[in-house]
């Protein structure tokens, strides 16, 4: 079963940031990978003009896209972080981005004192970690790239090896 582990936090607090660091250090131990990101607002992968959006506008509830690189499908319907986990290939880990109040282990990403308080009681906080500065003793500063991977890398060790 794929370890499943969590970014979090609020707009622009450096949970792009972490994630693509995770996936960079997981990729480099040769480990497989998938992302999911929570998006709260209402988003479309498709664009006018292509025939796969005349398919959707044509009333398709389902549109498959493929070739022999890679593949997508676009469902008009939403679905939760526990199918969407369910309906990913076998991988070694999951990253998770968002999705606050799931149960998995997270890094919380904070920017400030309000961040701490308002997120400071979700569900298996692992560590919470600023890309700022100003932010007191306890919250760890990932502002360089170093101590993005030293992050990384002791979350790696701990949970997958």
């Amino acid at each position: 079963m794929a370890l499943i582990f969590q970014i979090t936090g609020f707009k622009k607090s450096g949970k792009t940031t972490m994630t693509n660091c995770f996936v960079q250090q997981l990729k480099a131990q040769d480990y497989t990978v998938a992302v999911i990101k929570h998006d709260v607002h209402a988003f479309a992968i498709d664009h006018p003009n292509t025939d796969s959006y005349s398919f959707r506008e044509s009333g398709a509830d389902i549109v498959a896209l493929s070739s022999s690189s890679q593949h997508a499908m676009m469902v008009d319907q939403g679905i939760t972080l526990k199918d969407m986990i369910a309906s990913l290939p076998p991988t070694d880990v999951i990253l998770i981005e968002g999705y606050k109040e799931a149960p998995f282990p997270k890094i919380v990403m904070v920017r400030d004192a309000e961040d701490i308080a308002t997120l400071e009681t979700l569900p298996a906080v692992y560590k919470m970690a600023t890309l700022r500065d100003n932010l007191p003793a306890n919250i760890l500063k990932v502002s360089t790239q170093d101590a993005q991977e030293t992050l990384c890398q002791t979350i790696i060790e701990e949970f997958l090896q």
